[in-house]
């Protein structure tokens, strides 16, 4: 499996980060007798309609399947203290069931309680049947921080779709092996390798209107008035005053209603259209529903604004890894839905940069 096309037409961005996905076969394993696992779900039907499935998978390789109610957790340590426990495993429900940011981050709030409880000697396991749903593959986020902070808890994810026979999932977990994010697609096994990839550049800026969000604003309505630019709209500014450039400025937050919708448009009044988006908001928190507003609700919130009026191109900025673990999850966020609107025919490319100056 190779990464999603790029967008054409982002003038003025050296590099992109993408992930490729090569075939990646588990190792022959020779049997290791039975084991015992940990099945936690954040209680949707769907999480524990498989985790029941999973479970009997599990007992007809020989494995006993354990389980603890949410209601539960704090017995947690002790119940792992009691028995010997292979590894912990989380599934989550269906696919829509995250779609909506709040839904997410509940579930990203459901896990971290289970790996808080986690002392070292067990394995976790995050099992998710995304269908390429952003608020899922969020959780990606999560294990690339866990494996900087907790490194003893050697975190997956493991990204299977709807076809698959759960005897995969056996296989995966009883093989242990090191992969940390991984996909099992029609039955064959693809692990995530990260990659540097170049963004196209032959497509200029040009006349136009431009919407730009974040504290990166003004260098970046710089570069693009560089390249002929008609229009420059800045979320939360005061206008800039640039030769030849039409600017605006928008007050407002852009994760609040209707603040997206003047955005788009004063940026497309005259009839002006409308070529390309860079929402590059973010806000630097310890917590999670401040970090996500700006970047995960404002994509959320332009997405529906310029559904009428698709730009040519809209690049999603966030901040490097390893970041915290508020600015993982949005970045790993804002990575899945850039490739969910492109799967869609709408224009969506991500970069990861410390500044942009």
């Amino acid at each position: 499996m190779t990464g999603p096309a790029l967008s054409p037409g982002v003038p003025f961005a050296p590099s992109s980060s993408e992930v490729s996905w090569p075939e990646a076969p588990l190792p022959v394993t020779s049997p290791t007798g039975s084991a015992a696992w940990l099945l936690l779900t954040d209680e949707h039907p769907a999480a524990l309609g498989r985790a029941v499935a999973l479970a009997l998978a599990l007992a007809a390789a020989g494995d006993d399947a354990l389980s603890l109610p949410r209601d539960d957790l704090d017995e947690l340590p002790a119940f792992l203290a009691e028995r010997p426990v292979r590894g912990v495993v989380f599934l989550t429900g269906a696919p829509y069931a995250y779609h909506d940011p709040e839904a997410a981050q509940e579930l990203l709030f459901a896990v971290l309680e289970v790996v808080a409880r986690l002392g070292p000697g067990v394995r976790f396991h995050l099992l998710t049947q995304s269908g390429g749903e952003p608020g899922l593959l969020s959780l990606r986020g999560l294990v690339r921080v866990l494996a900087v902070e907790r490194p003893e808890l050697r975190a997956s994810l493991v990204d299977f779709d709807a076809r698959a026979d759960l005897g995969f999932l056996v296989r995966e977990l009883r093989a242990d092996a090191p992969d940390d994010d991984v996909r099992w697609r029609d039955e064959v096994r693809y692990a995530a390798r990260p990659a540097r990839v170049p963004f196209t550049a032959e497509v200029p800026g040009g006349p136009g209107a431009y919407v730009i969000t974040g504290e990166r604003g003004p260098a970046i309505a710089r570069r693009l008035a560089a390249t002929g630019a008609t229009r420059i709209v800045l979320s939360g500014r005061t206008p800039l005053v640039l030769p030849g450039v039409d600017t605006v400025a928008v007050p407002g937050d852009i994760a609040a209603p209707g603040v997206a919708e003047r955005l788009i448009a004063a940026a497309t009044a005259d009839g002006v259209p409308l070529r390309g988006v860079v929402h590059a908001a973010e806000e630097l928190a310890d917590d999670v529903e401040t970090a996500w507003r700006p970047q995960v609700l404002g994509a959320c919130r332009l997405h529906e604004a310029t559904a009428d009026c698709p730009p040519d191109w809209w690049l999603l900025v966030s901040s490097p890894t390893p970041p915290r673990l508020p600015s993982a999850t949005a970045g790993a966020w804002l990575d899945a839905f850039a490739a969910w609107r492109r799967a869609r025919g709408l224009p969506a490319t991500t970069a990861h940069w410390p500044d942009f100056a």
